[in-house]
């Protein structure tokens, strides 16, 4: 009997995978631990893999299971409710607009892109439960899915001329080509694990990131955005505070997921890191009719919506070309599309 560790995530639950090989490389049987996803649920997704992929090289079945079984691991369940979706207008005398604070009186537009992108039209929302992901998608999950459908792995020539970078880069956030493949990966996950798995909409991100819709400009620990290397000006002691290392909650680039607390509920990368694909087309006065109950999108367009990024705030909307070719700048999570949480 020979024994086969994978460890995902090094932030997240460690899956322990124990493999009883035969001369043929079949996965017979594939047994597989989890704190937290049931083992009914790990047999069958096995065996979903086995069915669909017989041929296919057994560490590859591998890190397939391991990415389906994490994907489950790390969703975060939302309890649904309502919040005026949109820009929330930030204070017009901003002193340090890393650290801002809502008030009534916040008159000014939180973005210089608000009105051309339409986010200036607030509208009540109100949603169902559902779960997010907790991290943005990695390379280690997107190599995955590449592989199994023989798609060519992003960064495929960088890998050959340099030995160990896709060990290195397992845990960065994976840059999409297009908006199809990020939609694909998610419903693929679904297809292997039997739950609802979908990209986000837009009004699902943005529920998410502003903690289930309360007014906080950044989707950190606490909603300011704290660098390393830092200060900010407080105006009681009348002076810069320098930033202390514990401190810090945010990068100054592309980090692997996970690099820097989480939001209240859990969920890392919401601000800073990757731009992220969401399900919905664009229009830029979707938000003048949008329906108050589980908003959709627009039923066609040609550009999709993208939220999040550096330096942006969380009601900051922006948009994509469906046949986008592969950025630096986006990437993805998945979301799962139903009221009970995936995992307990």
């Amino acid at each position: 009997m020979r024994f086969y560790r994978l460890n995902s995530l090094t932030l997240g639950l460690m899956t322990t995978f124990i493999l009883t090989a035969c001369g043929t490389g079949d996965l017979n049987p594939l047994l597989i631990t989890s704190s937290s996803v049931p083992d009914n649920d790990i047999k069958a997704i096995s065996a979903k893999i086995e069915a669909r992929y017989p041929k296919m090289d057994k560490q590859l079945k591998l890190q397939i299971l391991d990415v389906a079984v994490k994907s489950m691991e790390d969703m975060v369940w939302i309890e649904g409710g309502s919040f005026m979706m949109g820009d929330i207008r930030t204070p017009c005398d901003i002193i340090d607009k890393d650290r801002m604070d809502w008030t009534p009186e916040a008159s000014c537009y939180s973005d210089f892109i608000s009105r051309k992108n339409g986010a200036i039209y607030q509208h009540k929302v109100t949603l169902d439960n559902y779960s997010l992901a907790k991290y943005e998608t990695t390379y280690y999950g997107a190599d995955a899915y590449r592989l199994a459908h023989g798609i060519e792995l992003d960064r495929a020539e960088d890998r050959v001329l340099y030995e160990g970078l896709t060990q290195r880069i397992k845990n960065d956030p994976s840059r999409t080509k297009r908006w199809q493949e990020a939609k694909n990966y998610c419903l693929w996950l679904g297809d292997l694990t039997g739950y609802k798995f979908d990209l986000p909409t837009e009004a699902q991100w943005e529920y998410a990131a502003r903690n289930r819709g309360k007014n906080i400009y950044y989707a950190t620990n606490n909603g300011y955005k704290q660098r390393a290397n830092d200060s900010y000006y407080v105006s009681e002691l009348g002076r810069h505070v320098d930033i202390l290392p514990e401190e810090v909650n945010y990068g100054s680039g592309f980090d692997e997921v996970g690099s820097w607390p989480a939001n209240p509920l859990g969920i890392h990368d919401l601000s800073g890191n990757m731009e992220e694909w969401v399900n919905d087309w664009f229009s830029a006065d979707y938000y003048q009719h949008s329906p108050e109950d589980n908003p959709q999108g627009p039923d066609t367009g040609s550009d999709k919506v993208v939220r999040g990024g550096q330096g942006l705030v969380v009601t900051t909307r922006a948009f994509e070309p469906i046949d986008s070719e592969y950025t630096a700048t986006r990437g993805f999570r998945c979301a799962v599309q139903q009221s009970l949480p995936v995992v307990e």
